[in-house]
């Protein structure tokens, strides 16, 4: 009797595996792109929004404060030591229109200046993260909610 309980666990073990294609072959596979964009200080609500509507993942705003020369400081002025830096993920045919829309802001005005520039991402480690980062339900979200 033991040794017929054992033999239909072992079969039923058999067919709870299901073997299922790599996740590159079951899903479109978007390359990945981290724009850094570095400004002055309370300029980031807009490149949060214009970002956003490009299609941005994820933004994360950073302090920061410079520590130029005192030749610099001069011309730049004693407020500009104060930076906000903006590392956004976004998948690799978004950088251009992120890239556009620091150009815009960037030519405003001089207090809108920065530098904006972006490098691919080669790996992330589980699907769970690159779902995330490569907003995989965007489109699901905007049936369901109606907006991005």
């Amino acid at each position: 009797m033991l040794e017929k309980f054992r033999r239909k666990k072992k079969e039923s073990k058999k067919s709870v595996a299901v073997e299922r294609p790599p996740f590159d072959q079951r899903e479109k596979v978007h390359s990945l792109a981290l724009v850094f964009t570095i400004i002055n200080r309370h300029q980031a609500d807009y490149f949060l929004e214009a970002y956003k509507e490009c299609g941005a993942a994820l933004t994360l705003v950073l302090y920061a404060h410079s520590m130029p020369p005192e030749e610099f400081r001069n011309i730049l002025g004693a407020d500009s030591t104060k930076k906000d830096i903006l590392l956004t993920v976004c998948r690799q045919e978004e950088v251009p229109a992120l890239v556009k829309k620091a150009k815009e802001r960037f030519a405003i005005s001089k207090a809108s200046k920065g530098i904006c520039f972006s490098c691919p991402i080669d790996a992330v480690s589980g699907i769970a993260v690159y779902k995330f980062l490569s907003d995989q339900n965007k489109n699901v979200r905007i049936f369901e909610n109606g907006s991005k």
